[in-house]
């Protein structure tokens, strides 16, 4: 029996591991929350709104897991509790949904700055679809992991159908923002050295941390698929909502280098404001922003 406990004690170590690099990550989230409240108190309120709500179900999420954490960790290894550690601790299913719904809030935001970009419905369309797909095949495995009551249900059918679906289509969600992005933004090039210099800046920023969580949610997918009898992926899982958190206010705060990078230059300005209105977003426009180009 001891045995046996054993084993499943280290198929939980990838939740231990998590909940520590997810400290680490949440206390960037809240420093990075702080930079943005001081600095863009002219933003919209549908975008403060915004950054508060992700703070929110981040810390939520927090909550969950360190909850989750004390479950398999002390309550379950009392000789007394050991069937609760394969059951799906109620925990476990409040900071999946928290997962969900963070990681469609911020995709949401970078649709809506692709459409602000290309103009283009259908590719805004295209992108939005698997951003909903990752949200219902999330919640269909979350569903059928509540029922069942068993994380064994992660390696059933079902299990394995809504969680590849919902990896796979988070994967390709986020790398068809990062191609959007980059082709949308390079074809932007005025030729004008300073303005050059600012779009690689955006390129970098926007991109490539779209490019972080594309790869955080691969390696959570190959993870999932070649190791199915353990809960490796896990890890990754965890901090899948505080990667994006930090994502999104990472652009969000860099605004403010952008527009002391242009300052005071009039023809800059005007060839670089529809990527300071991108910065902002739809209905996000600051009222700052908003001065500052008329």
């Amino acid at each position: 029996m001891s045995e046996q406990i054993a084993e499943i004690g280290v198929l939980y170590a990838p939740f231990l591991g998590g909940m520590m690099v997810g400290c680490f990550l949440f206390g960037i989230t809240i420093s990075q929350t702080i930079i943005y409240f001081r600095n863009y108190k002219d933003d919209t309120l549908f975008l403060r709104a915004l950054v508060g709500g992700a703070l929110i179900v981040d810390t939520f999420h927090f909550v969950m897991v360190a909850e989750g954490v004390h479950n398999w960790y002390l309550f379950c290894k009392l000789p007394q509790n050991y069937a609760g550690l394969a059951l799906f601790h109620w925990s476990l299913g409040a900071s999946i949904i928290a997962t969900y719904v963070i990681t469609s809030m911020v995709q949401a935001l970078y649709i809506m700055r692709v459409y602000m970009l290309s103009k283009n419905i259908w590719i805004s369309i295209f992108i939005g679809t698997l951003s909903v797909a990752q949200l219902a095949f999330g919640l269909f495995l979350w569903e059928d992991l509540f029922v069942a009551n068993s994380l064994t249900a992660l390696h059933q059918t079902k299990g394995q159908i809504g969680g590849s679906v919902e990896l796979a289509a988070t994967t390709l969600c986020d790398i068809a923002i990062s191609v959007a992005l980059w082709w949308y933004l390079h074809k932007g090039r005025t030729g004008f050295a300073s303005t050059e210099k600012m779009i690689d800046k955006l390129i970098l920023y926007m991109v490539n941390l779209g490019l972080l969580t594309s790869v955080a949610s691969l390696l959570t997918l190959i993870l999932w698929l070649v190791m199915p009898s353990s809960f490796a992926f896990v890890s990754l899982t965890l901090i899948r909502s505080k990667l994006y958190c930090n994502a999104m206010l990472v652009t969000l705060n860099y605004r403010q280098t952008v527009r002391k990078a242009v300052q005071g230059n009039t023809s800059q300005q005007q060839q670089t404001s529809r990527y300071l209105q991108d910065l902002d977003g739809v209905e996000m426009d600051s009222k700052a922003a908003y001065r500052s180009r008329n």
